[in-house]
């Protein structure tokens, strides 16, 4: 969808006849602010759209100049601007954004998708009793929407995953099996037949491309699968060590720290909390330290993106969803993976507390100096 509703502003308000400083008082932004609007460099505030259909006379479809469809970048920029909100704007505020715009592109299927995804990823900072519950319910129905409606067999897959995640998080685990079996499906990566055609018409580029697209996203889902299987090998301590061993090595290899920190934390920590239960504190420690070491590395917030290796990465990323961005604001991200760790008490029995105490202080100044500069 093309958005015109800087020239729009502009018009309205010459029609008006009203300067852009009377309008900026009227809004409450500043006179640069309603410059950038109406030269197109920015857009206005989600919540600041009824106010300005309001003082036009105008619905805000007409604002908008609203059509069903939205394309990858109006998505991408509709899901910043939420993600951006929650830090500005109340709560409610943010959620009866999210419903309107559900229900004005609710036939624009890969939005639903992505509103869903939001749901489930800002549960905690929504509004209101039992978030988990209430918005991945809310979540699931907007994926199943989707299952129902869209045409596009992608899209309907999709929506199926989506699905039997919320049911998972619901705790309805009969359901997940029914929607996905409980047999892993044999693997079919048309990514390879994509780049050989491309390569047989003679765009080796295009191809290099396409295949590194896909190697890029298969290891980070790698990872994860390491991740989660070491929650499941707590009472085989030999195994448990070796998937650390090798999911580290695996992390080197492909240059986390560098590539997708985030995935790399989420890794460690998995095995720290995997080898605390364990009693292995010698193993936690070593774990915790590295994790520590990657959070200090780290700056944030986090984009998705490609280094040395994944140099043809950033043309996919862009055309994503919601493009290179994390799900979830990578600096919230952030102090949650640090909260989960300081002053836990599946640590209160370790031995080396001068140790464990010297990593709480740090990261607790990670995440201070992360608050001061989001400030």
């Amino acid at each position: 969808m093309d958005m015109n509703i800087g020239p729009i502003i502009m018009e309205k308000r010459k029609e008006k006849q009203v300067t852009q400083q009377e309008l900026a008082n009227f809004v409450g932004v500043s006179k640069a602010s309603v410059s950038k609007w109406e030269t197109g460099q920015t857009y206005p505030d989600i919540t600041l759209l009824p106010l300005l259909a309001a003082y036009f006379d105008i619905t805000i479809d007409s604002l908008l100049t609203y059509e069903p469809q939205l394309d990858n970048h109006e998505i991408q920029r509709i899901y910043t601007m939420l993600k951006e909100s929650l830090e500005t704007k109340s709560a409610d505020d943010v959620l009866a954004t999210i419903r309107s715009f559900v229900r004005r592109y609710y036939s624009c299927y890969p939005f639903v998708l992505q509103m869903g995804m939001f749901l489930v990823n800002h549960a905690d900072m929504l509004p209101g009793e039992e978030k988990i519950q209430t918005y991945n319910k809310e979540a699931q129905e907007l994926f199943i929407h989707v299952r129902t409606q869209a045409k596009d067999p992608e899209m309907i897959t999709q929506a199926l995953k989506y699905e039997a995640y919320t049911s998972l998080t619901l705790q309805d685990f009969d359901q997940v099996l029914t929607i996905l079996g409980d047999q892993v499906p044999v693997l079919f990566p048309i990514e390879s037949l994509i780049a050989a055609a491309q390569q047989q018409k003679g765009d080796d580029q295009r191809a290099i491309g396409t295949l590194q697209s896909a190697i890029y996203q298969y290891t980070t889902v790698f990872l994860s699968f390491f991740s989660n299987y070491l929650q499941l090998l707590i009472h085989d301590p030999k195994k448990f060590s070796e998937t650390v061993s090798r999911g580290n090595e695996f992390a080197a290899i492909f240059n986390f720290k560098q590539l997708h920190p985030v995935a790399l934390m989420n890794f460690q920590l998995s095995a720290v909390f995997g080898y605390a239960q364990m009693n292995d504190e010698e193993g936690a420690l070593r774990e915790l330290s590295a994790f520590l070491t990657i959070m200090k590395q780290t700056d944030f917030p986090v984009d998705l993106h490609g280094d040395d290796y994944f140099d043809q990465v950033e043309e996919w990323l862009e055309q994503l969803e919601i493009g290179n961005q994390l799900p979830r604001d990578s600096r919230k991200v952030k102090e949650s993976l640090i909260d989960i760790v300081v002053d836990n008490p599946t640590f209160v029995n370790f031995k080396n507390q001068e140790q464990l105490q010297m990593i709480y202080i740090e990261l607790r100044t990670v995440r201070e100096r992360g608050t001061t500069e989001n400030e």
